[in-house]
Order: C-alpha cells, then sequence, then structure tokens
C-alpha cells in the first residue's frame, strides 16, 4: 500500500527545472529529488577537473567504484582498473580495463541488498514497479567520456534487466559490460562499441 501511495510522485516529468534563472519547480506534493545515482560519478568529475586547474596531469579519481582516469599513469601506461565479479561471498576480479581519459562506472545487486522470504532485495528500485529488481543481471560496467554520463547509464542499465539493457546499450551506442548471473555462474554481454 505504501509502494502504491508514493507511485504517482515518481518520475521526471513530476518536476520542471528552469536555466535562466536557474529553478526547480514540483508538480506534486510531496515530491522529492534524488540524485544518489549521479552523485558519486558527478564527484568524481567535479574533483577530476580539480585537480586539472591546480596542474595535476595525470591522476585516478574513484569514489565507491567510480572513477576517472586523467592521462596515462606514466608515459605509454595507462591507469589499469578492475571490474568486480558480481559475488555476495567473495571479492575477486571479473576483468581489468586500461582506462586514459575515460570514466568508468559499475551498478550491481551483490553488495547493496537484503534476504526476505527467500528473496533479495537490491538497492535498485525499478522506477516503473516501485520494487526492487528481480532479474538476472547482477552487474553493469559502462566506461564513457565522463563519470557522471557512465554512472546515469549504469544505474539506468542496472534497472532495465538484460534484455532492454542490451537493447539500450546497441541503440545508444555505449560501451558497456552486463554480467548475468545464471545456474552455472556467470554470462557477459559486450556491447558492440566496447567490443571495438
Amino acid at each position: 500500500a505504501e509502494v502504491a501511495a508514493v507511485l504517482p510522485l515518481v518520475g521526471h516529468h513530476n518536476l520542471e527545472s528552469r536555466r535562466e534563472p536557474p529553478a526547480l519547480r514540483k508538480q506534486v506534493p510531496g515530491l522529492q529529488v534524488d540524485l544518489s545515482s549521479i552523485a558519486k560519478g558527478w564527484a568524481v568529475d567535479e574533483i577530476s577537473a580539480l585537480l586539472r586547474r591546480h596542474g595535476v596531469t595525470r591522476s585516478l579519481v574513484e569514489i565507491g567504484g567510480e572513477v576517472y582516469a586523467s592521462r596515462d599513469k606514466a608515459p605509454g601506461r595507462p591507469w589499469r582498473v578492475a571490474i568486480e565479479r558480481p559475488s555476495y561471498a567473495s571479492r575477486a576480479v571479473q576483468h581489468v580495463v586500461a582506462l586514459e581519459d575515460r570514466a568508468m562506472a559499475t551498478s550491481g545487486d551483490y553488495r547493496n541488498f537484503f534476504p526476505a522470504g527467500g528473496r533479495r532485495y537490491s538497492h535498485t528500485i525499478d522506477p516503473r514497479t516501485g520494487q526492487a529488481m528481480q532479474h538476472g543481471l547482477a552487474s553493469v560496467t559502462v566506461i564513457a567520456q565522463n563519470c557522471t554520463d557512465a554512472d546515469a547509464w549504469a544505474t539506468a542499465l542496472m534497472a532495465l534487466g538484460e534484455g532492454r539493457a542490451r537493447l539500450t546499450a546497441e541503440r545508444e551506442g555505449l560501451m558497456a559490460l552486463l554480467i548475468v548471473r545464471t545456474d552455472d555462474g556467470f554470462r557477459e554481454f559486450v556491447s558492440p562499441r566496447l567490443a571495438d
């Protein structure tokens, strides 16, 4: 009943924005704005820009798994960043990615969740239903020019589930890695742009 009562308040269509002068206006009382799906990525971008303004030309900025690599670690040596295997029980590396002047963000269901009634409830909520996602997509990693976009796309693709996430990644030309949990372990989908 609580979820059903809140659903009419969900959605960007309930918020009007204006650039000049800057303003936001709620279209429905009770609307709240939660930027947590891009906050870490945005903060990574801001810190990276601050470092550049202060003359730091090579840096790797990371906040909670969202990362931006400025230039290379040393001439001819790109930054190497791990993508974690989406396991509940242990921490292990799924892939290592070389990054240079790129951002990478991962969204997954394997760190922030709780079990109840024989089901696992992820921290990512499907905005269409108001319920925790229930699909096999365990992790989405997106590489982009900036971390705000990488973070936003990783979260959005995670919320969509495997089928719609694959189609969206292809249609939008995203560099994305989807890791799907199966009975036998994991299966991966690498978007065409990332494969290139």
